[in-house]
């Protein structure tokens, strides 16, 4: 099934997700390097990590119901969706409150909780992810229906 959100001829969703997930694990080892030597800067990071990975988020995630809302109800892909697009939720709301929690903090320096909340957050999204592939690999969602190792491009103008 291909993805409603496309440019330039892939899905949009996949695209975007590579940031905000890049930028909310780097937010975790950040709070750990400032725990490990107690250097200011590395809790600054992380703040303004978790910060933009949420943002982030919440952008891919709009194109990601754009393109669940396509799935064609009572399949797997619809419900594996559902769970993935909601446990997406769930992992940017605990990042959220995270860094409020981290906002009356001298120089951002993360409460346990601020960080016990980010590595829920982080477990949860590695589950969710592995959700994502489980949508992508097995299911064929956002797929072209002529992929194959040796199709043409996606800028390539169609044949027929």
């Amino acid at each position: 099934m291909r993805s409603r959100a496309r440019m330039a001829g892939h899905a949009i969703h996949p695209m975007l997700i590579a940031f905000p997930l890049g930028l909310l694990v780097t937010a975790v080892l950040f709070d750990l390097l400032f725990f490990a030597t107690d250097r200011d800067s590395f809790a600054v990071a992380a703040a303004h990590t978790t910060a933009v990975g949420v943002v982030g988020g919440a952008v891919a995630g709009l194109f990601g119901w754009v393109d669940w809302f396509a799935v064609p109800n009572g399949t797997r892909a619809k419900r594996i969706g559902l769970v993935h697009g909601l446990t997406n939720v769930v992992v940017l709301v605990l990042f959220a409150v995270s860094w409020v929690l981290r906002l009356g903090q001298a120089t951002w320096q993360p409460p346990i909780l601020a960080f016990v909340l980010a590595v829920a957050g982080l477990a949860l999204a590695t589950f969710s992810a592995w959700l994502g592939g489980e949508l992508v690999e097995r299911l064929g969602m956002s797929v072209d229906e002529g992929a194959n190792l040796n199709a043409p491009s996606s800028l390539a103008r169609p044949t027929h």
